[in-house]
């Protein structure tokens, strides 16, 4: 799964109403347009305040989509590269709806608290743990 909440449970969703004609898939970043949830975007500079916790394409717009909050919550997220040792304690951006850039830093999105598994490793590596930060407001 792409983004994964470590201390957040199933129970705790939300329901967010959604842009129409849109595939969200589970674990995919998510942000507001124009009052409406929608997929993240590599560069947008848009916090991220909701994490899909279901894959469904919405048919009609404000449909009502199964979210996990992200602030305060840890969670473990897929990267688009190998994360490096010096990127443990650094902000880091959005790769794609499902991906981080461990080592882009233009709109410090998350926080790496630290990386799964080996640094410079592939497979399972590439996953770190950390906070979406909250204090891009735009």
């Amino acid at each position: 799964m792409a983004a994964k909440p470590l201390n957040w449970d199933e129970g705790k969703t939300i329901l967010v109403p959604a842009t129409n004609t849109t595939a969200f898939v589970k674990g995919g970043m998510c942000i507001y347009t124009s009052g409406l949830l929608d997929v993240a975007v590599a560069g947008g500079n848009v916090p991220i305040r909701l994490v899909v916790a279901e894959t469904v394409t919405t048919t009609s717009s404000g449909q009502l989509v199964k979210c996990w909050p992200t602030e305060g919550v840890l969670y473990e997220v897929d990267t688009d590269d190998a994360w490096s040792t010096v990127d443990q304690g650094t902000l880091c951006d959005v790769a794609t709806v499902s991906t981080l850039n461990p080592d882009a830093s233009t709109d410090d999105l998350f926080f790496i608290v630290k990386g799964v598994g080996t640094a410079e490793g592939t497979g399972e590596n590439l996953k770190v743990i950390g906070y979406f930060s909250q204090a891009n407001e735009t």
